[in-house]
């Protein structure tokens, strides 16, 4: 009886034992190389066995650390089984591609991967975390390119321009368009830094929108474009140059440094300048109302003197007309009415017209929300996608017309009369 008692405890702990003792699963990391050109892959692959099978994929870390893009292409996981210790263990293999953006090391952390198999003996589910080491990779640009700043390596590369307008025939408030295409074989567009069109040129404003990223990859052959689309208003007479750009890129091919260029272009402008406007003191709502008041009384009298004074009446109904012209309300309606019309050019033009003499008043208005919604109108408008409905531009230009009305507004109330400017606050941020 005792024999078999203590049979039977020798039993239970040997089961005890075998149960604590279940295999763990087994993670496999490989680095086939730890340093690359900035914007070319390192192929890190993870590996994780089970004893069993899994019936629910395992959960990967992201791996993501600053200055490294993380990209599972397509395919990047697939089964794959292993004989260990004489068994047959089965997992899944998985291949990350990192790219370095910009020369240095960096540390890529490690996490744990989640994982749930059968167990060998009851095959119920069991979940499990094995960790993945953290590692270095490191970003080195080739002696050649030591000095290339920014860096970018690629297969292949063509840069050029397109110019929708008439750059030797503007008008003072005339816009043109330019449209800047890089395209690149053998790096993803996201590592194409802009190239813009050089410094803002006096006399002339630039209005940027969002650049266009677009890539496809086609048997592990990456293809992509960076467009970037810039409009021009000529605001005063003379003549201008936009300067000539380059764009210096390392050749994977030729293991050189390369230079493309899209040449300089000449801005003949004629016309009034738009900035020229008469002296006057700050504007406000009330000197608004009796401006107008003033404008029209006098130009009833001048109707009325017109026949007796002759050309002497006309000359001052014209002084009084341009000067009414010249005044910031003016421009605020005929911004307005491009808004309504939806003319984006014509809208522009006008709105820096009127930006210019709200610019005089003691106002002092923030633009920043303004010129942000006029760039996400430029983008819904000349986007590339195809993507952007009617409805999305129509509420586009709306904003555009809201912003517009609540700097006003905001102008207003800082120039009315009795007006406090608030005091600062008692915790100012950043102190």
């Amino acid at each position: 009886m005792i024999r078999a008692i203590l049979a039977l405890c020798l039993l239970l702990f040997t089961a005890a034992v075998q149960a604590q003792e279940a295999p763990q699963p087994i993670v496999r990391t490989t680095l086939e190389k730890d340093t690359a050109i900035p914007g070319q892959p390192l192929i890190f692959r993870v590996t994780i066995l089970v004893p069993t099978w899994m019936p629910a994929p395992p959960v990967f870390p992201s791996f993501e650390a600053p200055n490294v893009v993380v990209r599972l292409p397509s395919r990047a996981s697939s089964p794959t089984s292993e004989r260990v210790n004489g068994d047959t263990w089965s997992g899944v293999s998985r291949a990350y591609r990192l790219y370095p953006m910009v020369p240095g090391t960096f540390q890529v952390p490690g996490g744990p991967i989640t994982t749930t198999y059968a167990d060998p003996e009851t095959r119920e589910p069991i979940k499990a975390e094995v960790d993945v080491a953290p590692f270095a990779i490191t970003g080195e640009a080739p002696d050649s390119a030591k000095d290339l700043t920014p860096f970018l390596a690629a297969n292949a590369l063509t840069l050029t321009r397109q110019v929708d307008g008439t750059p030797g025939d503007l008008t003072a408030g005339d816009a043109l368009t330019l449209t800047t295409t890089i395209k690149v074989t053998g790096v993803f567009p996201m590592f194409v830094a802009p190239i813009g069109a050089g410094d803002p040129v006096e006399g002339l404003s630039y209005y940027p929108a969002s650049p266009v990223l677009k890539e496809t990859e086609n048997r592990g052959q990456i293809f992509g474009t960076r467009t970037e689309t810039l409009t021009i208003v000529a605001e005063n007479t003379g003549t201008y140059q936009v300067p000539e750009q380059k764009l210096s890129w390392y050749n994977l091919t030729s293991k050189k440094v390369e230079t493309a260029s899209v040449p300089a272009i000449d801005l003949n402008v004629t016309g009034p300048p738009l900035a020229a406007e008469p002296q006057s003191e700050a504007l406000n709502w009330q000197s608004i109302a009796s401006s107008g008041a003033a404008a029209l009384l006098l130009i009833g009298i001048l109707v009325g003197l017109l026949h007796k004074f002759g050309p002497q009446a006309a000359a001052l109904f014209q002084a009084a007309k341009a000067k009414y012209e010249a005044t910031e309300y003016f421009a605020y309606r005929h911004f307005k009415k491009a808004l309504n019309t939806q003319d984006y050019s014509s809208a522009m033009t006008r709105g820096i017209i009127w930006k210019h003499r709200l610019d005089t008043t003691k106002a002092q208005p923030d633009w920043a929300p303004l010129e942000r919604d006029f760039t996400a109108l430029g983008s819904a408008l000349f986007s590339s996608e195809g993507q952007i409905s009617n409805s999305a531009i129509r509420k586009a230009w709306a904003q555009v017309e809201t912003t517009a009305a609540e700097v006003r507004h905001q102008a207003k109330s800082r120039t009315r009369p009795g007006s406090k400017t608030p005091l600062p606050p008692l915790n100012p941020v950043g102190y």
